[in-house]
Parts: C-alpha cells; sequence; structure tokens
C-alpha cells in the first residue's frame, strides 16, 4: 500500500511550476515567496491512520558544502555526485528518492497529460490526466484543479541543494525530446513556487468528481510546514486520512 500513502502525499508536495525556457527559478519563487528563509528538509514521516497502511519515510542527508549527499526511504538509497558544483550523476538502487519516485505516484495511477492554466504566480491550476488501457490507448481523460496556500514550496531549497533546480532552469521547452528528455520536461512543468493544499479530480466527459485530497498545515515561524493532516476521497468515496511531519536541518 506504500503508492496510496505516497500518492497524497505527494498531490501536496510536487505539483509545480513553469515559464518560459530562460527563466530562472529562484528568482521565480523568491519573487512570489518574498524573502523566505531557506529550510532544507532532513526528514519527512508520512503516517497513515489505517491500520493496513504502513508509515513511509524519506531521509536526506547532506555534505559539509550544503549539498544533498544521500535520499532514502528505508529501502532503497539515492547517492548524490557534483562536479564544479553541479550535480552530475544520481546512482544507487531504485529512481530519484526526491523527485521521481513521488511524481510517479502523485496520482496513483493517473498519467499526467498537460497544464491547462496557471494562476498568477506561475503555479499550474489546472492539469489535464490520464489513463490508459494495457495496449497504452487512452481510455479516460479527467481534468486536475488545485488551490494553494500562500505558503513556500518546503521542497524548493532541498531540490536546489541537490542540483536539480539548474537542471531543470536548463531545460529548453522547444527542443524535439528524447523520452529521458520528455522525462525532465515534465518535471520542469511540475515544480511548485507554492505549497498545494487542495486537489479535486473530475472526469473531462461527465464532470464528476472522482478524487479529492485536501490538507491542513501547521507552520513554524518561517512559513513552512511542520505537520500536515491530508484527507483523501477516492472516486470509490473511501476516505483516507494521513499525517505527515517534516524536519530541517538546523
Amino acid at each position: 500500500m506504500k503508492n496510496k500513502l505516497l500518492s497524497a502525499l505527494a498531490v501536496l508536495s510536487f505539483l509545480a511550476f513553469t515559464g518560459c525556457s530562460d527563466d530562472d527559478s529562484s528568482d521565480n519563487f523568491n519573487g512570489v515567496n518574498g524573502d523566505t528563509a531557506k529550510r532544507y528538509i532532513t526528514k519527512v514521516v508520512a503516517t497513515a491512520n489505517e491500520e493496513s497502511l504502513q508509515t513511509e519515510t524519506l531521509i536526506v542527508t547532506y555534505n559539509a558544502d550544503g549539498t544533498v549527499n544521500t535520499a532514502s526511504d528505508g529501502t532503497e538509497t539515492n547517492l548524490f555526485s557534483y562536479e564544479g558544483g553541479e550535480l552530475t550523476t544520481i546512482t544507487g538502487s531504485g529512481d530519484n528518492l526526491i523527485v521521481n519516485d513521488v511524481m510517479n505516484t502523485v496520482y496513483d495511477g493517473y498519467e499526467v497529460g498537460e497544464v491547462l492554466e496557471y494562476d498568477n504566480a506561475g503555479n499550474p491550476t489546472k492539469l489535464r490526466l490520464f489513463e490508459r488501457d494495457y495496449d497504452g490507448s487512452i481510455y479516460a481523460s479527467y481534468t486536475a484543479t488545485i488551490t494553494y496556500d500562500a505558503k513556500p514550496n518546503p521542497y524548493f531549497y532541498t531540490l536546489e541543494a541537490a542540483g536539480i533546480i539548474d537542471v531543470l532552469d536548463n531545460v529548453e521547452l522547444n527542443f524535439s525530446m528524447t523520452p529521458q528528455a520528455e522525462e525532465i520536461v515534465l518535471a520542469k512543468k511540475l515544480l511548485p513556487v507554492n505549497n498545494p493544499s487542495k486537489v479535486i479530480i473530475r472526469d473531462e466527459d461527465t464532470n464528476e468528481v472522482t478524487g479529492q485530497v485536501t490538507a491542513v498545515y501547521q507552520y513554524n515561524s518561517d512559513n513552512y510546514p511542520v505537520i500536515v493532516e491530508i484527507t483523501e476521497k477516492d472516486r470509490y468515496n473511501d476516505i483516507y486520512t494521513y499525517t505527515a511531519a517534516y524536519t530541517y536541518k538546523q
């Protein structure tokens, strides 16, 4: 049940903004959030309130120069390597645990198709989602509507310390994409300046609500979340609740 637990947390953590290909993500982030303190995540512990669902933990360690050294979920570990201050490789078991493992479970079965609308801050407020059949053909389309707290994305500076923000800033959005490049472009389009607090998913044909995730955060004095209570309602009207606790580097 790992995906079920991560999916709700991921929806509210890794939705993101995009702009022109030459935009600087840090400038955009600071322009929206002002003189925000830089806080770096060391641990996120997500606990499901249902006994059948397990607790999941993300642990991030740092080098002496402030760059990310490792990211681990207790089973898989990534090692980040740098040269000249720039990210060169991410090695170890599994996908990139800070980005890919979460992005892959953002909608727990849905595929993100395209961003339809943005708010004035650059956050996506409406996405098109797909479900595919075993042969790869699309058999259902959905829209996701997202609202945000006027607080900074708590993962932004952790991604910056991992060198990932620089990688995304170098992405060109108008070139002929290889499959790997296409994944990077999607990540470029999915990284928030603000903290998502609600997602509503509707069937694109019937407008029926098929899923909803709502989060209520407790913030510290720097406007970073320390606790979040998440409620997820799926297409079958089953309700799941989760609690996540954030710890930052001192």
